[in-house]
């Protein structure tokens, strides 16, 4: 039945980013690729993140990190980390992390592919996962849109696969959010979010398998909705080039995720600053 239940979801998930590319051809006529007679500018992005955040989602230990955030853009392509693609995308809309393209956009509607690296988890992330197998890192190809429902309201959907069969599984997000412009360079957004992930996926993340090395009573979890989330972030673009950035989220974990052996704490938060300079639009 899990199994079925997380088909039944990815493939709605998938049929609705699918539907959203097959809008009448009236609308159609609005969303476009950039336009093929200009020539395709490079743009980057180069910054870095400090940030901390739970040593894996249900623990309660916290992890500290200073990481790099980057971008590389050429024309409708990109490269780029998480939050180098935040940065880059400062005023200019959505941008997807890893290698992306943008498929149709438009003012108000959005569509990206992407190939994202999941780092995974292993034993070293907590005492309670030693003895459990390791969520392996692998490679996710991802397709998303968003539209912009007014200037300010947005909402989003993603689909991503595991394509390299490391048992990743599947996972579907969605999201809304609202921007208040406090000025020309600075933004406020309030956001919140779902995910849901397919039997393969909650069971890396959540299950204990049975006759393992871990003393933890063996649970399979199911397919579905395993968290929600919620946030605030603050960009501000300090002149053409440098742009801060502030975030904090909080995420809580729902239905078997929740209930999972592994899971001590199923709130937890993040928070970050940033700083980054951006070239050369």
């Amino acid at each position: 039945m899990c199994c079925t239940t997380g088909s039944i979801f990815l493939r709605a998930g998938v049929l609705a980013l699918v539907s959203v590319c097959a809008l009448p051809a009236a609308w159609a006529e609005e969303s476009e690729l950039p336009d093929k007679s200009a020539a395709p500018s490079f743009n980057y992005a180069l910054g870095a993140i400090v940030g901390s955040s739970p040593d894996y989602a249900g623990g309660n230990g916290r992890k500290n990190s200073l990481r790099p955030a980057w971008a590389v853009e050429y024309g409708r392509f990109r490269l780029s980390t998480s939050r180098g693609s935040a940065f880059m995308g400062h005023g200019l809309g959505p941008r997807e992390s890893g290698a992306s393209a943008t498929l149709a956009q438009s003012d108000r509607f959005s569509l990206s592919a992407a190939l994202r690296i999941d780092k995974g988890r292993d034993g070293s992330d907590a005492p309670i996962l030693v003895g459990l197998p390791s969520v392996r890192s692998t490679l996710r190809a991802r397709l998303s849109a968003g539209y912009a429902v007014t200037d300010r309201w947005s909402v989003g959907a993603g689909v991503s696969q595991d394509i390299l069969g490391r048992d990743g599984g599947a996972q579907l997000s969605t999201s809304v959010g609202y921007t208040w412009p406090v000025t020309a360079d600075t933004k406020i957004t309030v956001g919140a979010g779902a995910g849901f992930g397919d039997h393969t996926y909650v069971r890396g993340h959540f299950g204990v398998p049975a006759g393992g090395a871990s003393p933890l009573p063996a649970f399979d979890p199911r397919a579905g909705l395993y968290s929600v989330d919620g946030g605030v972030e603050v960009m501000s673009a300090i002149n053409r080039h440098w742009v801060v950035l502030g975030a904090v989220r909080v995420s809580q974990l729902k239905g078997d995720a929740r209930r999972s052996p592994l899971t001590v704490e199923p709130m937890g938060y993040s928070v970050s600053v940033g700083l980054a300079y951006r070239c050369c639009r």
